[in-house]
């Protein structure tokens, strides 16, 4: 649940992402057939457009990708070493030669693991200076093993080598609001969304704002805008004077990923994610089969018990009591969760949780927007990065000390 105090600024308003509607004529150009003899897929063209609609996977139950059970590599321990005790990881990428990067916001430092989890280095500080943080994001690899990470407060983005030294920073020169990284693009660009405002008002409300999207280049200067795009669902209480939002349980979002040449970028309302050239020209359309599942009872009284076991004071706790009593509840999940782009560029879509689920289940699509099969992995991890045969997650144990675990990725039947 994200929670932000937000001053009094007006929202802006849009347009929305170019709408696929019902074709005139749609044109069956290729598919699969299942066991079951459906077709799993189908791809149409309209003005230029491919839209894909899945129906089923490809993979059978016995030759899809699988993640092992237990993790190559643990980095994090609650007592031991200073640098294996990790706080408020923001992010970690794994390099070629096989050692693990992890930024560490507790510390506004990046820190060095070799390929088994043995500490090295570190890199960075707090501070305001070169190769120093005020805000550490999460870090990804530009070039030949080379680190960037974008620092949300100072706005700026900096460069480490391969050996862990620093290079350069650059300021992002954002028009207004709060720049929030997306990702690097493989032109050298980097595609950046903005935060939002809401109006105070005494009224207390479901609102959604919209999220615009603009190109920077490698000196941070500003290249053009991309559009705006539905943002999430926060139900505000407020005064004349300030407002409180909070995003909304089980409420409607969306998920963005680069990827090769361009980018993904989905709303939660339906089962339906765009592909977009790095120019922002709308590309693909993916489809899949998806029946809305309903929030129960017992989903929504999880939820909350989660809510007060991570409150960190009886005064939040009075303030979700208080919240509880009157925020809305939908009546059905988003239709999946976040996006992440894997080495070999396959899309790897997170179905939304349900509270108490014991595994993440994620779809696979292929770099044609063709539903290969379903991966699970263990419930509460945070996925940074699938390569080609593993994947790098941050994870959370019963006491509370945070872990970075590699785990080793199977692709059968791919």
């Amino acid at each position: 649940m994200r929670t932000q105090r937000v001053r009094r600024e007006g929202r802006g308003s849009g347009r929305r992402p170019p709408a696929v509607g019902i074709l005139s004529v749609l044109a069956l150009l290729g598919g699969c057939t299942g066991a079951d003899g459906e077709v799993g897929y189908s791809v149409r063209d309209s003005s230029g457009v491919t839209i894909v609609e899945n129906a089923s996977g490809t993979w059978s139950a016995d030759d899809g990708w699988r993640i092992a059970v237990e993790p190559r590599v643990d980095i994090g321990m609650l007592d031991g070493e200073e640098p294996y005790q990790l706080f408020q990881v923001s992010g970690a990428v794994r390099l070629a030669d096989g050692r693990i990067v992890v930024a560490n916001g507790g510390s506004r430092e990046l820190r060095y693991f070799d390929a088994r989890g043995r500490y090295l280095k570190s890199a960075g500080r707090k501070g305001g200076g070169p190769g120093e943080f005020e805000g550490v994001g999460a870090p990804v690899v530009v070039g030949t093993d080379t680190i960037a990470v974008y620092d949300w407060n100072l706005r700026r983005i900096s460069l480490w080598d391969p050996a862990g030294d620093f290079v350069r920073s650059f300021g992002i020169q954002f028009p207004s609001g709060s720049p929030v990284a997306v990702g690097p693009l493989d032109d050298g660009m980097w595609l950046f969304t903005k935060g939002f405002a809401f109006r105070p008002s005494e009224i207390s409300t479901v609102v959604r704002d919209t999220a615009a999207y603009f190109r920077f280049d490698r000196q941070g200067e500003l290249v053009d805008s991309m559009g705006r795009f539905p943002s999430w669902e926060f139900y505000v209480q407020g005064s004349n004077q300030v407002a409180w939002a909070t995003s909304l349980p089980f409420g409607r979002g969306f998920a963005t990923a680069v990827a090769p040449a361009g980018f993904y970028h989905g709303i939660t309302d339906r089962y339906e994610i765009m592909r977009y050239a790095a120019s922002g020209q709308l590309e693909r359309v993916i489809r899949k089969q998806h029946r809305p599942v309903t929030v129960g009872d017992g989903d929504v009284e999880r939820y909350k018990a989660e809510r007060f076991e991570n409150a960190d004071s009886d005064n939040w706790r009075r303030r979700l009591e208080r919240m509880f009593a009157e925020i809305p509840m939908p009546s059905t999940f988003p239709a999946f969760q976040t996006f992440e782009v894997d080495a070999l560029g396959y899309l790897w879509v997170a179905e939304f949780e349900r509270p108490g689920a014991e595994v993440q289940r994620w779809s696979v699509f292929d770099g044609e927007g063709r539903l290969l099969g379903s991966v699970e992995t263990p419930s509460g991890l945070q996925v940074h990065q699938i390569g080609t045969d593993f994947v790098l997650a941050s994870w959370r144990d019963d006491l509370g000390v945070e872990h970075v675990r590699l785990y080793d990725l199977v692709r059968d039947g791919g």
